[in-house]
């Protein structure tokens, strides 16, 4: 029987998970914002990057990907994801910033399509 994970494990749930986060950063940015009006050397938009990914990577440690050479395109960006969002938000990577985390959210999307078209759907990412 295996553990139960604290995070979650699988590839959709982990997706979910981390990408749940997103709406988060936001309002991390903001309140980062008004902090560091009172105490620039403490509080900027990187920080703030930084300490949202803290969190959100932790659903990226137990993602996997079916095995099997016809899913190696997703497994190779689920790699990817796993292996910039664990550096960042665990890897005290001073390249953290709003650009790491919008290419992040842009990979996540891209999987999120990539495994619909997989399964067999036509997926739209939609306007909204």
């Amino acid at each position: 029987m295996t553990e139960d994970s604290e995070f979650g494990r699988g590839l959709v749930i982990c997706l979910v998970k981390f990408a749940e986060h997103f709406m988060f950063l936001r309002s991390q940015l903001e309140i980062y914002t008004k902090l560091k009006d009172k105490s620039p050397n403490l509080f900027n938009e990187n920080l703030a990057v930084q300490v949202w990914l803290n969190g959100a990577s932790d659903h990226l440690y137990e993602i996997e990907v079916p095995d099997g050479k016809e899913w190696d395109l997703i497994r190779e960006k689920v790699e990817m994801l796993k292996q910039e969002g664990l550096q960042g938000g665990h890897g005290f990577n001073n390249t953290v910033n709003m650009e790491l985390a919008n290419k992040l959210m842009d990979l996540t999307r891209e999987i999120a399509l990539m495994i619909d078209e997989k399964i067999g759907l036509e997926p739209d990412i939609g306007k909204w």
